[in-house]
């Protein structure tokens, strides 16, 4: 007997089928109608990690009770914590196994190897225990949702991968390995192709040995990738901005700035922001593009009148300016989120097709709403604070603390202020120093919070946990945001001076690596002056004066009005005993920056030059 039907609901669906135009209905229509619109497929794109322990029942046999008990205390103190801590959800617990999805196939991988990791850590600390190990299998698929559960050929394959994995390791689908492969610095194998039962095409596996990797001599961290290992690589170039208002100058580098922070949700996509990022523009920004290594151009003008804005872009072959798509997007002003999204989409499509196109989807997200709140971000932004005076810096800071309020939810917004706060404190631009310090942690903590995985974000958490002293929370920082986006060179050179500032020999060698790295890579990159100036202080660090002075005169050089890098080039030019040349470099120091004319160059901080503390 059917059951009786809800009036609403009935009456409802009565007037859909035309029940009142004459049709013929009865009760047992109307349910099944009800039921199949109640029964429709939720799918979506997730990264499935499936985990079990290795010989559990045998375990289970030689001693129940401490088998147990130790795969309680592991999965409370282990593996449930780091599941969360790299934003996964753990869908269910099968006996001695578990089936987590992660949004991000890095979080995924970087989970699993951390508690492989921490198994083998505990294991060696408890040698009278049970010692559990754990296979892993990650596979990147599409899944069925019902409920709080997930099933699907993507689930299926992860659990087939996971039997496949030995004791201790993670096999991982050719689909994950495409995208961790320059992200993660893990030892990979090719397994070649199983055979997964249920499914007529094999999968193309790799396993990750997690022991072999932790006893690799170098014990070192993957270094920033060169521009052959990218998929494709575009530079965007400054927008022209066509609009009469000259307020409205912001609006062209920001439409910029975030089509390159979309095409960096790319996996393998070299993504290079020109002089949009530095507040410089130049006649022809074209004369840089050789230098920059890029294979592709995206340049555009944008034009506002009124509650319109027209954008033109083109992408263009860098070797010969040759056009290969373009196109004119005419929207209301307050559709402009849309029109960036339809930007970035439309050169993602051209580069990788349609399965790049469902992965970027996947990845980008919407930072905000609130077209006030992004504008004054933008606004700020472009205001070059490195080389700006206090005005500058307190406008800018303003801007800002704006935008939080106009949306508190925008995680860029409280990272553009804590990023603006510590810019005032390094050009000692505030009465209060640790109040800033202070605000601009709290700052982007609430960021981190909002946007755990966005590479700028993540950026700024970095330079804010460096001038707090947090040295680990630094590196960490800057370690995640160049495994989220690997052709972010910006995130590489702030890794490198951290590791060059604060850290042990090892560190220090890496961070002059880095660097070195970077700027064979990207030598007309914006950030260029600031590597060179990060360099010039790792060598004042080692005392090393002649180097420290070299390169500082390139920063210099390459940015005449960086106080910073005329600061460190007097330090080092008076260490060197040529005192008539560090006071001229002070001089122009303090013309660049007022408040610099206080700096005591002999004086030393944790063995490293007062100029340091002054070096964005």
């Amino acid at each position: 007997m059917m059951p009786a039907l809800d009036s609403r609901s009935s009456d409802g669906v009565r007037s859909v089928i035309g029940c009142d135009a004459g049709f013929i209905y009865d009760d047992r229509i109307l349910m099944l109608v009800l039921l199949t619109e109640r029964m429709i497929v939720q799918r979506r794109l997730a990264a499935i990690l499936v985990a079990d322990v290795v010989g559990y029942s045998r375990l289970m046999e030689v001693d129940e009770e401490g088998t147990l008990a130790a795969l309680q205390h592991r999965r409370e103190q282990l593996i449930h914590p780091l599941i969360s801590t790299w934003h996964g959800r753990i869908v269910k617990l099968m006996g001695d196994g578990v089936l987590a999805e992660f949004k991000s196939v890095v979080d995924a991988v970087s989970c699993a190897a951390a508690i492989q990791r921490g198994m083998a850590a505990q294991n060696e600390a408890e040698a009278t225990g049970p010692g559990l190990e754990l296979r892993i299998g990650i596979n990147l698929g599409d899944v069925i949702v019902q409920d709080d559960d997930i099933y699907g050929d993507g689930v299926n394959v992860a659990a087939r991968l996971e039997g496949a994995a030995a004791a201790g390791s993670i096999c991982i689908a050719r689909s994950v390995y495409d995208q961790v492969r320059h992200r993660l610095d893990l030892t990979y194998q090719d397994l070649g192709a199983l055979q997964v039962k249920g499914l007529q095409e094999p999968v193309h596996a790799y396993a990750i040995h997690i022991a072999e990797h932790q006893s690799n001599a170098s014990g070192r961290h993957p270094p920033p990738p060169r521009p052959e290992d990218a998929r494709g690589s575009i530079v965007v170039l400054p927008f022209e901005s066509l609009s009469t208002d000259t307020e409205d100058m912001y609006l062209a580098d920001g439409i910029a700035t975030e089509i390159v922070a979309m095409l960096s949700q790319v996996p393998d996509l070299r993504v290079i922001s020109h002089a949009a990022s530095t507040g410089r523009r130049q006649d022809d920004p074209w004369r840089a593009v050789g230098g920059l290594g890029a294979r592709y151009v995206l340049t555009g003008n944008v034009r506002r009148a009124g509650e319109r804005v027209r954008v033109f872009v083109e992408l263009a072959e860098a070797a010969d300016r040759s056009q290969l798509w373009s196109a004119t997007y005419d929207r209301r002003f307050a559709d402009l989120f849309d029109l960036q999204d339809d930007i970035a989409e439309a050169i993602v499509v051209a580069f990788g097709g349609e399965l790049l196109r469902a992965e970027w989807r996947r990845a980008s997200k919407r930072a905000t709403d609130s077209l006030d709140a992004w504008g004054l971000v933008q606004k700020a932004k472009s205001m070059n604070l490195p080389v700006s005076g206090r005005g500058a810096i307190d406008e800018a800071l303003g801007l800002a603390a704006r935008a939080v309020e106009s949306d508190p939810q925008y995680a860029g917004a409280h990272a553009c202020f804590a990023s603006i706060l510590m810019q005032r404190m390094i050009n000692r631009h505030g009465s209060d120093p640790e109040q800033d310090r202070h605000q601009a942690r709290a700052a982007i903590e609430r960021a981190v919070e909002l946007a755990p995985n966005d590479p700028a974000v993540l950026r700024t958490l970095g330079n804010v946990m460096s001038y707090c002293g947090q040295h680990q929370k630094a590196v960490d920082a800057f370690r995640r945001s160049v495994a989220i986006a690997p052709f972010d060179f910006h995130s590489w050179g702030r890794l490198g001076r951290t590791l060059a500032y604060g850290g042990d020999a090892g560190e220090l060698e890496e961070g002059h690596a880095i660097l070195d790295r970077i700027l064979a890579n990207a030598p007309s990159h914006p950030m260029v002056p600031y590597w060179l100036s990060f360099k010039a202080n790792a060598y004042a660090r080692e005392h090393h004066y002649e180097e420290a002075a070299r390169f500082a005169r390139k920063s210099v050089d390459a940015q005449p009005g960086y106080a910073g890098a005329w600061l460190t080039l007097a330090y080092a030019l008076d260490q060197l005993g040529r005192s008539e040349e560090a006071r001229e470099a002070k001089e122009r120091a303090r013309r660049a920056n007022p408040a610099m004319a206080s700096v005591d160059l002999s004086s030393e901080q944790d063995g490293a030059p007062t100029a340091d503390r002054y070096v964005s």
